[in-house]
């Protein structure tokens, strides 16, 4: 058994010496020559960070920054102030308008968009149609359950 494993061994490093070439301008002698990889993919250059950011997003961002500002300096000063009073009266503020923001901060305009070869322009809906919208589902609704219900 054991000559079996040392003629594969003998044999694996023939083949191995065979597959080496020889030693190319500052490559040492004995030293393996290694084979570059395919042609080198560029990489798509890295973006800067943008630091633009939608109204809602900026209103978040100045919310949790007051609300760790206040939390920080009453922690600091071990009373609360107007100073404080103020900075979270902000941070409230921002995040009602953050909740707000869907309705308050609507573009104009609806957008178009390509869809294929056509040009789709979504309808401007505003809240009264959308509340309408859904009571009129409500009531196909039950109409459906009572038909299905005879």
């Amino acid at each position: 058994m054991p000559n079996r494993y040392e003629r594969e061994i003998e044999e694996i490093l023939r083949n191995l010496e065979q597959t080496d070439s020889r030693p190319g301008r500052g490559q040492k002698f004995g030293e393996r020559l290694r084979r570059k990889s395919g042609p080198r993919v560029p990489r798509p250059a890295r973006r800067p960070i943008s630091l633009r950011f939608s109204t809602s997003e900026w209103l978040l961002i100045i919310a949790v920054v007051a609300a760790l500002i206040a939390g920080g300096y009453a922690y600091i000063r071990g009373t609360q102030d107007i100073f404080t009073g103020v900075l979270a009266g902000i941070g409230i503020v921002c995040l009602v308008l953050v909740a707000l923001s869907q309705f308050l901060f609507q573009p104009r305009q609806p957008k178009s968009f390509q869809y294929g070869n056509v040009t789709v322009t979504p309808l401007r809906r505003g809240l009264l149609n959308q509340i309408k919208t859904q009571w009129n589902l409500f009531l196909l609704k039950i109409r459906y359950r009572r038909k299905a219900g005879h």
